[in-house]
């Protein structure tokens, strides 16, 4: 089996707010990003002394439990590295050390590896590999999956065991941890020839051999390559190609005879069972199978023990039972030795069909035969929970993770274009309040200018001559004057009065305090006359509460428009006005029964257009809807 290795590499919409408010506000902000950014980078990159100190002694610490562990695992006293790799993961959390809670967690998963505990194996092998994927350290993340999918073979779940080891591909293929990727073919490989694939068992063994004549110059140890070469043999006589199959066998055979006594027993093992397999009669299959049992009774192998004891039981089977269930029997004890519940069931397939053949009680092997089948299952269903349970928040890590390498990519993009769009956006900011600014002293002064032109045509037109007519009829002999004639004089006086107060009236300032309800009625009155009726109803006292003052004079010079071109061209009898409210707007509706005009036309040049530049100035709008000879219906809304 390939040996595991741990990596620890942690790899304008600007509302109703002014533009200079908008202006002060992001440059506070820059400034404080900026000394966020200065103070951040002022932190020292290292603790005081006394911190560098304290770091400095856990990590020491965590040095040394290490190497105790270490002690034990030498011993084979896997139970006390479990419990010392507890201690070792509970202080690396309390030091917050991530490198050292992934190796408290892999050495637990080997650990209980090694007695055979399989559930907790992967219990805390999936552990390490969720870690790695939370620093995105790929290459550890392979190897727990590796380690993971090794598990799932053990027991026998071979689909289960190819998706992992296939997962573990993704972090480590086209990587230079050669050793690991070709432990994931290894892998995948086996668990085809046991799901009877032998064809695509061979194309994942060819890949191997293929990725390691293009990496010459990669270490891979002894051990682990007569893994790949053997496990190639086993598929080459699975496929009936036994002459290869031999070939390779007795080459490595010929190889560590006389240097590697492990690596020769098991190859001869095999070479003997596979010739048993071709011909039953064959006479070097059992002098192989004793010869390949003795030295491995020398080097007191248990796992090499167990495999020839199992192919010398499947060589007497069927010409000397009662041998073939002495070496089942050895196989079955040593399986107990290593607690392998796949190689003790292997060994009762065997010695319960002996027994029976022999006349022999089997009621004691057959329940232990259900309960190691029962025990294996329900490991099998605790290593599946796990995958289940795990699977998803690990996948949606690895995503994330996927994301934030993407993100990583393209961040200093990012940050120029952030710094080159800040820098554009307060130059053109700056641009946009400073023309708002002058678009505003512009419309000021048009306003002012419009005003005082309209004022003179007003004193011009409306005034001027009767007021010269007045004139040369003042400058008249008195003795010429009759009675009717200085009536006249009189009420021409009189109006051109009038006319001159709703001038001044037009043109001052609007009270938008606490009397502007009983103004604005007012006004509309002033504009009733007996040729012109206009029906209002008085608002509630606390109608403008809550509106503007600055809406309050514009409304008010709106409707003031509204009413004097009503007055002179309308020629409407009567005019209805109507003011509601909510809670968001106010809504005024202006009808009249006048000439009307045609809306389809540019009818802004009547002095119009200054209603709608009102409206739009307090982010409202007015709404016209008339027809020649029917009138005239304008709407007003605007935002409380």
């Amino acid at each position: 089996m390939i040996k595991s290795v741990l990596n620890c590499n942690p790899f304008l919409y600007f509302g109703g707010m002014k533009f200079k408010f908008v202006l002060s506000l992001i440059f506070v902000l820059i400034y404080n990003c900026c000394l966020a950014g200065i103070t951040s980078e002022s932190i020292p990159a290292h603790p005081t002394n006394l911190s560098s100190f304290s770091v400095q002694t856990e990590i020491d610490s965590l040095a040394l439990l290490i190497k105790e562990i270490g002690v034990f695992a030498k011993k084979k006293d896997y139970q006390k590295a479990i419990v010392y790799s507890k201690k070792l993961l509970k202080q690396a959390q309390l030091a917050s050390d991530s490198s050292y809670i992934i190796n408290a967690y892999w050495r637990q998963g080997y650990y209980f590896k090694s007695l055979d505990q399989l559930d907790s194996a992967y219990f805390y092998f999936d552990k390490s590999y969720s870690m790695n994927l939370k620093l995105h350290d790929s290459i550890g993340a392979g190897d727990r999956l590796l380690d993971l999918a090794n598990i799932q073979k053990s027991l026998g779940d071979y689909n289960g065991g190819m998706i992992t080891a296939t997962e573990g591909l993704k972090y480590l293929e086209g990587s230079n941890e050669i050793e690991s990727t070709t432990g994931l073919y290894l892998t995948i490989s086996v668990c085809q020839k046991e799901l009877g694939n032998n064809k695509e068992s061979l194309r994942w063994n060819d890949k191997i051999f293929s990725l390691l004549n293009t990496h010459p110059s990669s270490v891979i140890t002894t051990e682990n390559l007569s893994a790949i070469t053997i496990t190639r043999a086993n598929i080459l006589a699975a496929l009936h190609r036994y002459n290869s199959s031999f070939d390779i066998l007795d080459s490595i055979a010929q190889s560590t005879k006389g240097n590697n006594q492990f690596q020769y027993s098991r190859a001869i093992c095999n070479m003997a069972h596979f010739m048993w397999l071709e011909n039953k009669n064959n006479p070097q299959s059992e002098s192989l199978l004793l010869n390949s049992l003795e030295i491995r009774q020398e080097l007191n192998t248990v796992s090499g023990l167990i495999s020839s004891t199992i192919h010398l039981a499947e060589y007497y089977f069927e010409t000397n039972k009662p041998l073939a269930l002495t070496y089942a029997q050895k196989a079955l004890t040593n399986s107990k030795k290593l607690n392998n519940s796949v190689a003790i069931l292997e060994a009762l397939d065997l010695l319960l069909p002996l027994k029976k053949s022999l006349g022999q009680d089997v009621s004691e092997e057959a329940i232990y035969y259900s309960k190691v089948q029962n025990k294996l299952e329900k490991t099998k269903q605790a290593v599946r929970s796990i995958y289940a349970a795990t699977k998803y928040d690990n996948d949606t890590l690895e995503k994330r993770n996927l994301l934030l390498l993407a993100q990583v990519a393209i961040k200093e993009k990012q940050n120029i274009m952030a710094l080159a769009a800040t820098v554009i956006s307060i130059i053109v900011i700056v641009f946009v309040v400073f023309y708002k600014n002058q678009q505003k002293k512009k419309e000021q002064l048009e306003m002012a200018y419009k005003t005082e032109l309209r004022l003179s045509k007003k004193l011009h037109d409306e005034l001027g001559n009767d007021i010269f007519y007045l004139m040369t009829q003042v400058q008249r002999d008195p003795r010429e004057i009759v009675t009717s004639e200085k009536v006249i004089i009189l009420e021409g006086l009189n109006s051109i009065y009038k006319r001159i107060r709703d001038i001044s009236k037009e043109y001052t300032a609007i009270n938008t305090g606490e009397n502007f309800g009983k103004e604005f009625l007012a006004l509309l009155n002033s504009y009733s006359s007996p040729k012109t009726k206009l029906i209002t109803k008085e608002l509630a006292s606390d109608f403008w509460d809550n509106v503007s003052a600055a809406a309050k004079i514009e409304v008010y010079r709106v409707l003031q428009e509204l009413l004097v071109n009503m007055k002179k061209h309308s020629q409407a009898s009567m005019v209805a006005l109507t003011c509601t409210k909510n809670n968001k707007q106010v809504v005024i509706k202006y009808v009249d029964n006048g000439v009307g005009f045609n809306t389809s036309e540019n009818y802004q040049g009547n002095g119009l257009k200054n209603v709608e530049n009102r409206m739009n100035g307090i982010n409202g709008n007015i709404n016209f809807d008339s027809k020649p000879n029917e009138g005239v219906t304008a709407t007003i809304t605007f935002a409380i």
